[in-house]
């Protein structure tokens, strides 16, 4: 399999831990894909990547049998049904929808995130501030329900980390690789846990660089 990412993008992180933590990671190929926006400006970068995806976005996945597969959560879910290891994501109906719904809560806060960053790159008297400030409240509430499922989570020494585990992992790790986010304010507790969890060697082999 052949797995189009690029080193900083939490959503192809949760794909490579999902894939360590299964033990299939050897079985999958990393295809780097310049795509994106060109440095400190708003015009996309040419990538021959929307041939396999349409959003020409990572991660995309090409099976052993040529399909591609994209979105974070759906290549996820593939991986879920090769191999014998345990699942990431929860058999259990009540705990699938927990997680699936801390997952989808994540993506949001991180595309919220992606929009922030985007929007400041214009020139300053260009920015639309409402928009800045709903994305805000938006990034905040999100992180205050996920404060109130610190329980749910897994332990450090968990045999396989589940769907809301990981999320949250490239949650935090995303806000504090930028020594200059307004959005490190999780809590003690949480913070231990990420701490913890950052001892995994699905998530050091993942960590992406500092901004």
């Amino acid at each position: 399999m052949e797995l189009y990412s690029i080193e900083w993008s939490p959503w192809v992180r949760k794909v490579r831990i999902a894939a360590i933590e299964r033990g299939i990671h050897s079985n999958i190929k990393i295809i780097p894909a310049d795509i994106g926006f060109a440095d400190k400006t708003l015009k996309m970068v040419e990538s021959n990547l929307s041939t396999l995806n349409p959003s020409g976005r990572v991660p995309t996945l090409i099976t052993e049998d040529g399909q591609s597969i994209y979105d974070s959560t759906v290549i996820v879910h593939y991986l879920d049904n090769i191999g014998k290891e345990f699942s990431i994501i929860p058999k259990d109906n009540e705990k699938k929808i927990n997680c699936l719904k801390i997952n989808a809560l994540v993506d949001e806060i991180i595309d919220s995130l992606r929009h922030i960053s985007l929007e400041h790159r214009r020139e300053e008297n260009k920015r639309l501030s409402d928009w800045l400030d709903a994305l805000d409240k938006k990034v905040r509430r999100g992180i205050e329900v996920i404060e109130t499922n610190i329980d749910f989570l897994s332990s450090s020494n968990t045999q396989v980390l589940n769907l809301a585990d990981i999320s949250i992992i490239i949650l935090l790790g995303t806000i504090k690789r930028n020594s200059k986010s307004n959005y490190d304010i999780f809590s003690d507790n949480l913070n231990d846990w990420f701490n913890q969890m950052s001892e995994r060697e699905s998530v050091k082999r993942t960590k992406p660089p500092n901004l």
